[in-house]
């Protein structure tokens, strides 16, 4: 497609989980994180080839993807804002060729305004030192 000068489009799946820190869920967390500072980094470089690149954060996604997982208090909360599935490909097109990074849901929106009150770090902090008071660290002894 490049070659014959066709435009096109990559889009990847993130998660709002991209941008705090978490804990309890630390390889997901940190892979979405890798996910979406990719994407966002690759778009800088394939704009100008005619692909837009687009990272896509939906809140939780009312599907089965967490039936078989242990069960984390915080991630039972925001699985009541979850999101239909058929809500996702009407606004993943609509954002291709608009915006890098692309928010759904009440979760993903949340998170995001979070980061816009308190920096990366200071949330870090914050986790690092009440983490363990939380039903999830002594119920999982993390």
């Amino acid at each position: 497609m490049v070659t014959k000068k066709l435009p096109g489009c990559v889009v990847l799946t993130s998660s709002p989980a991209a941008v705090l820190p978490g804990p309890f869920s630390v390889l997901y967390a940190s892979t979405k994180a890798f996910v979406s500072s990719f994407g966002a980094s690759l778009a800088g470089e394939v704009k100008s080839r005619g692909i837009d690149l687009l990272v896509f954060h939906p809140s939780p996604v009312a599907t089965n993807f967490y039936a078989n997982q242990k069960r984390i208090d915080a991630l039972e909360f925001f699985k009541r804002f979850a999101c239909p599935a058929d809500a996702i490909p009407d606004k993943v097109f609509s954002a291709v060729g608009r915006t890098v990074w692309q928010d759904l849901g009440p979760t993903a929106v949340a998170f995001r305004m979070l980061t816009k009150l308190l920096d990366f770090n200071t949330l870090a902090s914050l986790v690092a030192v009440t983490a363990h008071t939380t039903g999830d660290f002594k119920r999982h002894n993390v």
